[in-house]
């Protein structure tokens, strides 16, 4: 018997499931989205979108390397990393959609406060590296299912992520 399609789980056709409201950032290998995620009778949640943009879609190595980082995500579960709660195809390009945390990123917050003169409290940067390092340390000790390391090493630590 083959699984139920994802229309009759959710009473809604899959490329109806995500909505992107606006554009919130760009990299040098996927845009962030603000998206809406609908659920059966209209509920919405607000979700992240991060899309691997067009030019890279095509590129069989990167996508196999972005799927990789969502099965990974996909397997944590700590307060100061965002969760990955789905990934999926839309037309020529990849995405994954994951909790939506209201707020700045770090390097805007360090380059306003730059800007105004404003150094961080040396309390305030021990905290954020402490929680940062907790995230990490969540990541780099992960086992799967039968008790073998997951052999995570984030490889790009940095304000913005």
């Amino acid at each position: 018997m083959e699984p139920p399609s994802s229309q009759e789980n959710t009473g809604i056709a899959p490329e109806q499931r995500y909505r992107i409201v606006r554009k919130l950032d760009v990299g040098g290998m996927a845009e962030i989205f603000l998206g809406k995620s609908v659920s059966l009778g209209g509920l919405e949640k607000d979700v992240t979108i991060k899309r691997i943009l067009p030019a890279l879609a095509s590129n069989s190595s990167f996508v196999e390397m972005f799927l990789d980082e969502a099965r990974l995500c996909m397997a944590l579960n700590h307060a100061n990393i965002v969760q990955v709660f789905d990934v999926g195809r839309s037309r020529d390009t990849y995405f994954l959609v994951m909790e939506y945390v209201d707020g700045h990123n770090l390097r805007r917050v360090i380059q306003k406060a730059s800007e105004v003169g404003y150094r961080l409290p040396v309390g305030l940067a021990c905290y954020l590296v402490t929680e940062v390092c907790k995230g990490l340390t969540h990541a780099h000790t992960r086992l799967d299912a039968d008790d073998r390391p997951l052999e995570i090493v984030h490889r790009d630590v940095s304000p913005p992520n």
